[in-house]
């Protein structure tokens, strides 16, 4: 092993080969392991309506999402809520909001008392806009 005179006129310097090498290692880990949230965990059929319109494009902040599923689970940021605590997470996302406006998106499968359900939670806890949504038929030829 050599050892080196640190003592000398030589000036440590940093290799960036290495560096660089890590650097990468790192960001392909955080890559492979980081889980990509989607709605592919909850795919949704929504009801079909002709009047549907599209989603705004180019808004700064849209409202926050309330989604139930066709088996009824209820779902906010893609975390299922439990039944007795819907209520509290539904208060906390209205307040949050800063229009305390909602989106509902519930599946054509789903159970109109549990879409009912989620509507007036939302409504006692304060939300002034809830917007259902919906989806065009395919246009045909």
């Amino acid at each position: 092993m050599r050892l080196v005179n640190l003592r000398g006129g030589s000036k440590p310097e940093v290799q960036m080969a290495p560096l660089i090498d890590i650097v990468f290692l790192l960001l392909i880990f955080y890559a492979v392991t980081t889980q990509f949230v989607t709605d592919e965990r909850l795919k949704l059929k929504l009801p079909e309506a002709k009047t549907a319109e599209s989603e705004g494009v180019g808004q700064e902040e849209m409202p926050p999402e309330v989604k139930v599923a066709a088996d009824g689970t209820v779902w906010i940021h893609d975390v299922i809520v439990p039944e007795g605590e819907l209520e509290s997470q539904m208060r906390a996302l209205v307040e949050r909001s800063s229009d305390k406006a909602i989106i509902l998106k519930g599946d054509r499968e789903a159970d109109y008392g549990v879409v009912v359900k989620v509507l007036d939670t939302a409504r006692e806890v304060g939300a002034t806009m809830i917007q259902m949504s919906a989806q065009r038929p395919p246009e045909e030829e």
